[in-house]
């Protein structure tokens, strides 16, 4: 029998073509991208005049103690935890008011890391810009030394974590 399967598995392998696999995808069905459940109106109100894309962490997203405050070109959101705070905001105020071909706006955006950890003063954050938006996740611990949850793991799980809920891209 092994005998057999190896004969088989040989013999496909050695049959097989070679080259580029052509795949055709589907179109995106957009009653998929909406939720099932409507998101809890404290987001959905607090967000409906925001020009810019709002990302949360997807396991906060139907928390409805969430605190929201938000303009046409910032937000922000937290999530009070037991014994720590995660917060993400969005901002775009300043790619509003100065021209992208100015060369210090040209020098301060180029060559950025996707996403940068840092932890400082009991605050761990993580900082990436998307849609030329500057996002700022963080997680803040009443004992960050002992706080599982205020490590670099922590807020690194977050982010790949996030979802759009809402916003204008």
């Amino acid at each position: 029998m092994r005998i057999l399967l190896i004969s088989i598995f040989l013999f496909s392998f050695s049959h097989a073509q070679s080259g580029l696999l052509d795949v055709v995808w589907p179109k995106p069905n957009l009653k998929q991208q909406k939720p099932s459940i409507p998101y809890p109106s404290v987001l959905t109100q607090g967000i409906k005049n925001t020009a810019l894309p709002i990302y949360i962490p997807s396991n906060y997203a139907y928390d409805k103690k969430m605190i929201v405050v938000a303009e046409q070109n910032f937000y922000a959101i937290s999530f009070l935890l037991d014994g720590a705070i995660i917060n993400i905001s969005g901002d775009k105020t300043y790619q509003e008011t100065i021209s992208s071909e100015n060369p210090e706006f040209s020098a301060i955006t180029k060559n950025t890391a996707p996403v940068e950890y840092n932890k400082a003063e009991g605050i761990v954050t993580a900082n990436f810009n998307k849609h030329n938006v500057n996002y700022i996740l963080s997680i803040e611990c009443d004992d960050p030394e002992s706080d599982q949850r205020c490590t670099i793991s922590m807020v690194s799980t977050l982010y790949s974590k996030l979802i759009m809920v809402g916003g204008k891209q």
